[in-house]
């Protein structure tokens, strides 16, 4: 008996692997995790019932698959945020602050990643799976640490890690048209550029573990810094290159 095609390989293979994520990504945000089946999302992707166990074994392994493919995605886009933008490599705090809201909130108002925000918020009020993501560090987030690192180095890898675990929250929130972006625009007449200013600032405040300075040269946030943190002027450069 001849053997199986690995169909996953082919282009039709590929084509129904993707197809999945994306089925399963916005449902997971519009209804939850738990309230979504493998069978509700063979069926609203026209595809064989079977196909969320051939490509990824199970529902667990569906929810990882979406997490490490957009964690990647991002990866990409901040490195070539910074590729376009820092091109002499003399990373500050706040230039790693603006790429990873620049490259959250593209994804966010894109048509095929609008459902990622709010998926990783369903994905967190969990209590079934959000131990998937909890228990390993992302692409995304090893990248933003090997930034850092050499921006911080009055303080422990923990505390590093923490920051940069509080800026991913906040940017989870603030990021795109739901969450904390959508209740300020509610309560006042805000542009979506003064949007973007004020969630880098507060980023950059976390990341740097001090207020950012607006009046620096070299634009908001790119000033202070506390706890023994090097700041904008005679900092180490930072290398562009994400571990």
């Amino acid at each position: 008996m001849p053997a199986r095609p690995d169909v996953r390989k082919d282009p039709r293979g590929v084509h129904t692997r993707q197809l999945l994520l994306r089925t399963a990504e916005r449902l997971f945000a519009d209804q939850g995790i738990a309230r979504t089946s493998t069978r509700q999302i063979t069926a609203e992707a026209g595809i064989s019932r079977d196909a969320v166990h051939y490509h990824f074994g199970s529902k667990a392994a569906l929810v990882l698959a979406i997490v490490d493919a957009r964690t990647e995605e991002l990866r990409a886009d901040i490195e070539r945020l910074f590729a376009g933008n820092v091109p002499d490599g003399n990373v500050t705090i706040h230039d790693i602050a603006h790429a990873m809201v620049v490259a959250a909130t593209e994804m966010a108002e894109h048509e095929t990643g609008r459902y990622y925000h709010p998926f990783l918020a369903a994905l967190m009020n969990d209590p079934e799976f959000r131990h998937l993501v909890n228990s390993r560090a992302t692409p995304e987030s090893e990248a933003v640490v090997a930034l850092l690192t050499p921006l911080t180095p009055g303080i422990s890898e923990a505390e590093r890690v923490y920051r940069v675990g509080c800026a991913l929250v906040l940017i989870l929130s603030g990021a795109g048209n739901r969450g904390v972006a959508e209740w300020v625009s509610s309560q006042v007449d805000v542009t979506r550029e003064q949007l973007l200013t004020m969630l880098t600032d507060t980023v950059t405040s976390v990341l740097a573990g001090a207020v950012p300075t607006s009046a620096t040269p070299g634009g908001p946030g790119r000033g202070a810094a506390s706890h023994g943190q090097a700041t904008s002027h005679g900092q180490k450069p930072a290398t562009a290159s994400a571990r």
